[in-house]
């Protein structure tokens, strides 16, 4: 099983209000969907945590363009990067873009 040893959000445009963003975004990976009460939605299916690394994160990189489109709709994600080790430590860098 893998899991999340460290993230890095980054803006690809320059954008100011990266802290912002920030915050929401990891409060969105962070978060399994269906833990939220009134929410239910909010946050990711942790089924990705099971998959080999390299698919794992391509599953994450696609649910959350997703809910990024549902609740962080001022963004996209512009791609996703991460590396892991034989502990299943995934290393995520996260690059985000305002939506045009």
């Amino acid at each position: 099983m893998n899991r999340i040893s460290q993230m890095q959000i980054v803006a690809t445009d320059g954008m100011t209000d990266l802290q912002r963003y920030d915050t929401q975004l990891k409060a969105l990976i962070l978060t399994a969907e269906g833990t939220l009460p009134g929410s239910r939605g909010y946050g990711l299916n942790r089924e990705f945590l099971s998959k080999k690394p390299e698919e794992a994160i391509n599953l994450l990189a696609m649910e959350l363009e997703e809910k990024c489109l549902q609740y962080i709709p001022e963004i996209t994600v512009a791609n996703v990067e991460g590396t892991s080790n034989t502990m299943g430590q995934m290393d995520l860098t996260i690059y985000i873009e305002r939506r045009v």
